[in-house]
């Protein structure tokens, strides 16, 4: 008898299990589009924030309040013109509670925050307002991990460890430059008027992550749009004062020459573009990113200020500048790879 040898075949995979290995490779996409498309729009808004920073110096001998007024006027303005010629820069329904909080932080988030800034700024210099501003990532992040538990906090420590080594020797040189310069009273009151902004906006980006993150979320362009029109209410008090107390140049200047020339455009920088369209982009990175990446993003605000700042001094970064913003980016590089795998396995199986 001829033995003949039995070969076994391979079964194909089912349609059932080919559609199941489908849809997982399709869900893992989709969870990496959507952190990339987050990811950009938070880095977009962060290059847009840095303009801030050197606007007051940029407008001199314009006050802080004269800036502030004229930038989100424009807000204001530029959400009014979007929402009149187009419906879907229209908030669509929502509740009482959702407009209100829209309104209230466009003026908190916006006009207090701004003011504090440009208040530090002026009072301290330019190192110690992005020194402590440069703390709001990392709370934010210690915060919305501890709320949402995304990833373990064995993963997260080390790249937060980097970010904070990186804020620290980035800031270091113009921080001692700034302690050994500056009236010692003032670089006391600019670091308290630094520590209230940064609480101001650690109170926003916690309300807004959570509104753009609930179940009946507004839309992004809408939201905008009335936190614009928040900004420029908040506004109107702010003007009455400063034009009372004498604290605005602008009735005494006007807008003619070089200067107004330059306040003019500096309006239009952080108005619309350093305003408007950077609080659309951060408004889609709250929606696409958990708390805990998204706060990490925000290390992109203090580097683009810092480059900006190094370009309106018309030097290079010394060798300090150098090594803390390569920290800065290895933390925050690390901290998106750590939330990417955590995404690809809670992807549905």
């Amino acid at each position: 008898m001829e033995w003949t040898p039995v070969i076994r075949r391979r079964h194909a995979p089912s349609v059932c299990c080919r559609s199941r290995f489908r849809f997982f490779d399709c869900s893992i996409k989709m969870r990496r589009d959507l952190m990339l498309g987050g990811i950009l729009a938070g880095l977009a808004a962060g290059a847009l924030w840095g303009l801030t920073f050197v606007a007051p110096k940029a407008v001199l001998p314009y006050t802080e309040f004269d800036i502030a007024v004229l930038r989100y006027f424009a807000f204001g303005m530029t959400s009014l013109i979007l929402m009149a010629i187009h419906s879907k820069f229209r908030p669509g329904p929502m509740s009482l509670k959702n407009f209100m909080l829209a309104i209230w932080l466009g003026a908190t988030g916006f006009v207090v925050y701004f003011l504090c800034i440009s208040f530090s700024i002026n009072l301290a210099g330019p190192a110690i307002a992005p020194l402590v501003i440069g703390a709001l990532p990392l709370l934010l992040a210690l915060y919305g991990n501890w709320q949402d538990k995304n990833v373990p906090w064995s993963a997260i420590v080390a790249p937060l460890l980097l970010i904070a080594l990186g804020l620290g020797v980035v800031n270091s040189a113009s921080l001692a430059a700034a302690l050994s310069a500056a009236d010692q009273k003032n670089i006391l009151l600019g670091l308290g008027v630094a520590v209230i902004g940064l609480f101001v906006w650690f109170h926003y980006a916690i309300l807004n992550a959570q509104a753009m993150r609930a179940k009946d979320a507004p839309d992004a362009l809408g939201w905008t749009s009335l936190q614009g029109l928040g900004a420029m209410t908040a506004t109107i008090p702010v003007a009455i004062v400063a034009l009372v107390m004498g604290w605005s140049k602008i009735p005494e200047l006007g807008f003619a020459g070089q200067d107004g020339t330059r306040l003019i455009v500096w309006t239009v920088l952080t108005g619309v573009l350093a305003s408007w369209l950077a609080q659309y982009f951060w408004t889609l990175t709250s929606q696409k990113l958990p708390l805990a990446l998204s706060a990490q993003l925000i290390v992109s605000e203090t580097l683009f200020a810092l480059l900006y700042g190094f370009y309106s001094q018309g030097r290079w970064p010394a060798t300090a500048e150098w090594f803390g913003g390569g920290l800065l980016i290895l933390g925050v590089l690390w901290g998106v790879k750590v939330f990417s795998a955590r995404a690809a396995m809670a992807a549905p199986a």
